[in-house]
């Protein structure tokens, strides 16, 4: 099955809930500017509560390296997920448990990431709409990602997916994983986990 990640968890029970459906990941926002955000420690009494059943991935965007160290040692994150113009020389003094993540646009061209292929465990594909890099509600042009999921890095598509597109994505390119935000939200940061659970359900019928 289609390895599942949610993105933007802040309410502790929610991330109990979620847990329990057989996600792969949860992830959560370090980047103070989204509404998405969660301070560490409250980040960390929810890792806390779900260890061991669910992967767990701190969000940064151009943070320092020293930051990101401290936070994922602080918290207890099992992966870092990356959003901003970090570098592959960044990335790799990290050493493992890294998704970097990639704005896709109209300008967006598979070669983009090659320097990256052997650095990160993971690639993040996520719409691109003016400065922002994720975090829009919308998704981009899957096609733009096909010479890429045949790549050995695992991909995870994020942007804008939710129970109605998840088949057409599937007609469009085979992930390791997908990552719902907004698309399965009552608000920002509030998990609607009957959508979540109704999509899981979904995928186990499709087996997919």
């Amino acid at each position: 099955m289609l390895a599942v990640k949610v993105c933007g968890i802040k309410d502790f029970e929610d991330a109990v809930d979620i847990a329990s459906l057989g996600v792969w990941a949860l992830g959560f926002i370090l980047v103070p500017q989204s509404p998405r955000f969660i301070e560490p420690r409250e980040a960390k009494a929810v890792i806390h509560a779900v260890r061991k059943r669910v992967l767990t991935v701190g969000v940064f965007q151009d943070s320092s390296l020293q930051e990101i160290r401290d936070l994922r040692a602080f918290c207890g994150f099992d992966l870092v997920q990356l959003h901003g113009h970090e570098s592959p020389s960044f990335c790799r003094r990290l050493q493992k448990g890294v998704i970097k993540a990639f704005g896709v646009d109209e300008s967006f061209e598979a070669a983009m990431v090659q320097e990256y292929e052997g650095v990160v465990d993971y690639f993040l594909f996520d719409t691109k709409k003016g400065s922002r890099s994720g975090g829009t509600g919308v998704s981009f042009p899957w096609e733009k990602i096909q010479g890429v999921t045949q790549k050995e890095t695992p991909v995870i598509v994020a942007g804008g997916l939710n129970e109605k597109n998840l088949h057409t994505l599937l007609q469009a390119v085979i992930p390791f994983g997908v990552d719902f935000n907004s698309g399965v939200e009552k608000s920002p940061g509030k998990k609607d986990v009957r959508k979540i659970r109704k999509i899981m359900t979904a995928m186990k019928e499709m087996s997919i």
